[in-house]
């Protein structure tokens, strides 16, 4: 907004007036201060010089006895007149003598009073001169005192504005030194507004606004990775798409070719069965991918309810249903350990298995063997599907919780595989609070492991 004072410009204005407030404040002051001691030490003077002047009067007058008091008086008047002391001798109420200036009027016995006239100033003290009701008045010209007070006034007044000068000079430049930072900050900020998340701020430094540029970056690096987690996560939704397309046009493009030659030609009987049983099979495969999708968008949507289960009988449970695909491929399948509590829901941990258990018995050779086990490591309460199937590269292995990736496209799609089976239970091990990590090499097999976490206070049932 134009005509906004800008924060270094406040800043500035503010802190050089009120430096210029102190200054002149303590400049006056202090010059009134020494003019006031000055006035206070000519007082002192005046009094002291009139008492030595009464009593120099009184000795004359005592000892020149045949001197006529008038010139006595006017020869002591003439004389301090010299010195700019003016005196005045008053007795009944009536002036014997006085050179007092004009509008200078003598004050009460005992009493000093400070007049101005005619632009001088004096100080004026009248005291009794003895028994015979003679008052001495005795005025000091201190006009000096007020030339002093100008000289020294137009001097620090003059010290003043040049330290005001230098100052306003000196706290400009200091000023825009130290809100260059601020400034650094101020176009890091607007360039991260504009989307340049590559920004940073110079932290270097120890005052606050290198602590503020530090903290400044943090929220730059946690930004660019939150967006970069979104644009990643936007990027596999796309891709997940993509392969969702994918595997729904093939199924439904044999779909509707089976169906458009079931009604346009002639065929046999065993043709019509065969063609219905494709049809049927491809119809499974888009009700397993449906269902499939249903649970991951159920698992990452609500909150689990877990409850203790005794990892053995998850274990147990799982082989169970096995036990038929087992004996048609000769397949040893072994459960071992699992005596100690986890804390998950029963339906989804269980499906987790089954789906692990699943692609072991399809990695599997005729006559392999698959172990279901459950261990208390360092890293937490495990569970584990190990198997001595075909084993899978480490790219592979990179991929295989990627939704619809198949390591052997051709197999899956003959046994019915979606490809979304390892993405599931990665989703159902992440609402449990725990990882899901997989070790495999080619020709040796491949192990699964769902890790819960730390297990110094694990439960044995």
């Amino acid at each position: 907004m134009k005509g906004k004072m800008k924060f270094f410009e406040r800043t500035y204005l503010l802190t050089l007036l009120l430096f210029l407030l102190f200054l002149n404040g303590c400049v006056f002051a202090l010059a009134y201060y020494t003019h006031g001691g000055n006035l206070d030490a000519a007082r002192e003077v005046c009094r002291s010089g009139e008492t030595a002047a009464l009593e120099a009067y009184l000795r004359d007058r005592e000892t020149l006895d045949d001197v006529n008091e008038l010139l006595l008086q006017v020869s002591y008047g003439n004389f301090y007149r010299k010195k700019n002391v003016y005196l005045a001798f008053t007795r009944e109420g009536e002036t014997t003598f006085t050179n007092l200036p004009a509008g200078v009027e003598c004050p009460a016995a005992g009493k000093m009073t400070d007049l101005r006239t005619e632009g001088k100033r004096y100080l004026v003290f009248t005291e009794e001169a003895g028994e015979d009701g003679l008052l001495f008045t005795y005025a000091s010209d201190v006009t000096y005192l007020d030339e002093e007070f100008r000289t020294l006034m137009l001097v620090l007044g003059g010290v003043s504005l040049a330290a005001s000068v230098c100052l306003a000079v000196f706290l400009y430049l200091l000023l825009r030194k130290l809100y260059v930072p601020l400034d650094n900050l101020s176009g890091a900020a607007k360039s991260l507004a504009e989307g340049d998340l590559s920004v940073r701020a110079d932290a270097s430094g120890t005052d606050e606004f290198s602590a503020l540029a530090g903290h400044f970056n943090h929220m730059a690096d946690k930004l660019q990775g939150q967006i970069q987690t979104l644009q990643d996560t936007a990027d596999q939704r796309q891709r997940m798409l993509d392969d969702l397309a994918h595997e729904m046009r093939t199924p439904l493009t044999g779909i509707h070719g089976y169906a458009e030659y079931i009604s346009a030609a002639r065929i046999s009987e065993e043709e019509k069965i065969e063609a219905a049983q494709f049809i049927m099979s491809e119809s499974m495969r888009l009700r397993q991918i449906s269902e499939t999708l249903l649970d991951m968008a159920f698992v990452r949507e609500n909150r689990i309810s877990p409850t203790e289960l005794v990892a053995r009988e998850l274990l147990l449970a799982t082989r169970s249903r096995f036990v038929t695909r087992a004996h048609e491929k000769d397949l040893t399948v072994t459960v071992t350990g699992g005596e100690f509590l986890v804390s998950g829901d029963k339906l989804l941990l269980e499906l987790l298995l089954t789906n692990l258990t699943e692609n072991a018995c399809k990695a599997c050779p005729v006559g392999g063997r698959i172990e279901l086990g459950a261990t208390v490591t360092e890293e937490g309460k495990t569970l584990f599907v190990k198997d001595n199937g075909n084993g899978m590269t480490p790219e592979q292995l990179a991929h295989i919780t990627t939704p619809f990736y198949r390591t052997d496209r051709s197999r899956n799609r003959k046994e019915g595989g979606t490809g979304l089976g390892l993405a599931l239970c990665e989703r159902i091990a992440i609402a449990h609070g725990a990882t899901l990590t997989f070790t495999s090499a080619l020709g040796e097999g491949t192990t699964a492991f769902v890790i819960f976490g730390k297990s110094e206070n694990f439960t044995t049932p």
